[in-house]
């Protein structure tokens, strides 16, 4: 009888695992800086509509063409070095970065 109940039951749940997460599945929205008007990227920052706490950038602080620092914007700010070169070919929004923490 126990067997019964849990086959359907087992394959219901199973049927409801999806491959990706939730945020995996939502579209990142990626904008470029270029806060010495150079004409390179040296800022760019991902972030989903819509979701709390999502916001990730990567800065390049010494505009040397590479990225040298990631920040994480959320309840808890963190900041870890990193070095990857920045995009080429990349729209470039104007203005200013929509952070205040760049570096």
């Amino acid at each position: 009888m126990r067997f019964a109940v849990l086959l359907p039951l087992s394959a219901l749940l199973i049927g409801c695992v999806s491959q990706k997460s939730a945020l995996e599945e939502e579209h990142w929205v990626v904008r470029y800086y270029d806060r010495n008007h150079d004409g390179v990227v040296d800022f760019e920052i991902h972030d989903l509509p819509g979701w709390a706490d999502s916001a990730w950038a990567l800065s390049d602080t010494k505009y040397r063409g590479r990225y040298d620092v990631r920040l994480k914007f959320g309840y808890a700010f963190r900041r870890e070095r990193v070095d990857i070169p920045v995009p080429k070919n990349v729209k470039i929004t104007l203005g200013k970065p929509p952070v205040f923490i760049t570096q």
